[in-house]
């Protein structure tokens, strides 16, 4: 990234000037980074601590991004009252104001290679699945569209929506994927910061892993300025809302992403999902079996009717309804961990034990969340059990432990640890 005389080696982690490396501290350099990464971006105070110093930091005063930004201010020469590379907002935070290289030749029309788009999207399709194989697939296409052209940003978008659903669905451990998910979202900010796919997938990464509803709200918002119509950023953003007890807004920006795309299985799904979690059942059963009737073989919708099924107290149907779709799933541990709920309250405790043996089977030779352990075992009642698969999972920063609300887990909302959590971070 250059800008003026400058230069950022963000591999060798160095600012050079003219060539010549500018000494500067760690802070300074990754607070640089980051708002040249967000050119003309107010990057708030509150984003500054989450991206530097992490969520859960705290800081006895400002003190430190103040000293940081004076530091950088010093090795670029950059002047507080009359600023022509750092502009501070009053009580908000800052904003690179200079042109970088990186920019200028963006605001030249990139013509993608051929084969670059006919691989993204296969590997578009291939997500579009919503199963862990095709997760792997599409990563593979993904990658070979980003080595046949490096300067095409929608590849790497699709790496980090890839990355972000396996870390959601249980299939990859949070820790793993969600800093991958992190790097090629930047990698297509680089290319294009005014790029909402990427900024929906930071979003979702703050929400996800950061758990910090606040900055990744800001994002959805930027995100929604840059394209109002993109379904995936109204679907994700209405998932922060249905966390965080706004079900009417869920379920509006829920119904703005089925509008926007009604053909692919994620936003004409998640409308009946984000009415279960608002309580407003026959809504919800009426949304989830419709989708059904248009998506038959899909395991994410027939996961979906089952949360409701089961509420409506059908969970002999909703048994039927995820062991239709359980193969397509790779026997995956978010499908197979309420299957067990399932069994388990449609009085078949045998076979529900089964499925949580082979789940603790498979969790020796491949990844196996404690969120859906803990679904199993509160499906069995053996609610001591899942409460200490949930803390493990909040320890791994599972995603979907931000699920607690909802009505699957009411039998457990009053232990401590579920309480405690739902309070620390504002879920309702």
């Amino acid at each position: 990234m250059r800008f003026e005389s400058f230069e950022i080696d963000e591999k060798a982690f160095q600012l050079r000037e003219h060539g010549k490396p500018v000494r500067l501290e760690r802070i300074p350099m990754e607070l640089l980074i980051l708002l040249v990464r967000n050119r003309s971006r107010l990057v708030t105070r509150n984003e500054i601590v989450a991206q530097i110093w992490g969520v859960n930091h705290y800081l006895e005063s400002e003190s430190a991004i103040n000293t940081a930004v004076r530091k950088l201010r010093k090795a670029l020469g950059d002047d507080v009252a009359k600023p022509r590379l750092i502009e501070t907002v009053q009580g908000k935070g800052y904003r690179f104001v200079a042109s970088t290289a990186a920019e200028a030749t963006r605001t030249k029309s990139h013509a993608p290679d051929p084969e670059a788009v006919r691989y993204f999207l296969r590997g578009r399709h291939h997500w579009n699945k919503k199963t862990a194989r095709s997760y792997e697939e599409a990563i593979e296409f993904f990658q070979q569209a980003i080595d046949c052209d490096a300067a095409f940003a929608p590849p790497f978008v699709g790496l980090a929506y890839c990355y972000v659903l396996q870390g959601i669905h249980g299939l990859k451990a949070a820790t793993d994927v969600y800093p991958l998910a992190r790097a090629a979202a930047n990698a297509a900010l680089e290319i294009n910061a005014a790029l909402a796919e990427a900024t929906t997938a930071l979003a979702d990464i703050t929400k996800g892993f950061d758990w910090a509803w606040g900055l990744a709200e800001e994002q959805y918002l930027r995100a929604l300025q840059l394209n109002p119509e993109y379904a995936v950023t109204h679907q994700w953003y209405a998932n922060l809302l249905s966390i965080t007890g706004r079900h009417d807004e869920a379920i509006h920006h829920s119904d703005t992403a089925q509008r926007c795309d009604p053909l692919s299985v994620g936003p004409a799904a998640f409308l009946g999902f984000t009415l279960y979690r608002a309580r407003k059942f026959d809504q919800a059963m009426r949304e989830c079996q419709r989708t059904m009737n248009i998506h038959k073989a899909s395991p994410i919708a027939s996961w979906f009717l089952a949360h409701v099924l089961i509420q409506k107290g059908d969970a002999a149907e909703a048994d039927r309804c995820l062991s239709a779709t359980l193969e397509a799933t790779g026997r995956s541990g978010m499908h197979l961990g309420l299957l067990a709920f399932a069994k388990a309250r449609s009085n078949q405790q045998s076979e529900a034990r089964e499925i949580v043996a082979k789940l603790a089977e498979a969790s020796t030779y491949r990844y196996i969340s404690p969120f859906d352990m803990a679904s199993a075992y509160l499906g069995l009642r053996e609610y001591d059990t899942a409460i200490s698969f949930i803390k493990k999972a909040m320890s791994e920063r599972v995603m979907r432990v931000t699920e607690l609300p909802m009505p699957l887990f009411d039998e457990v909302r009053e232990d401590p640890t579920v309480l405690e959590f739902c309070q620390q971070f504002g879920a309702r």
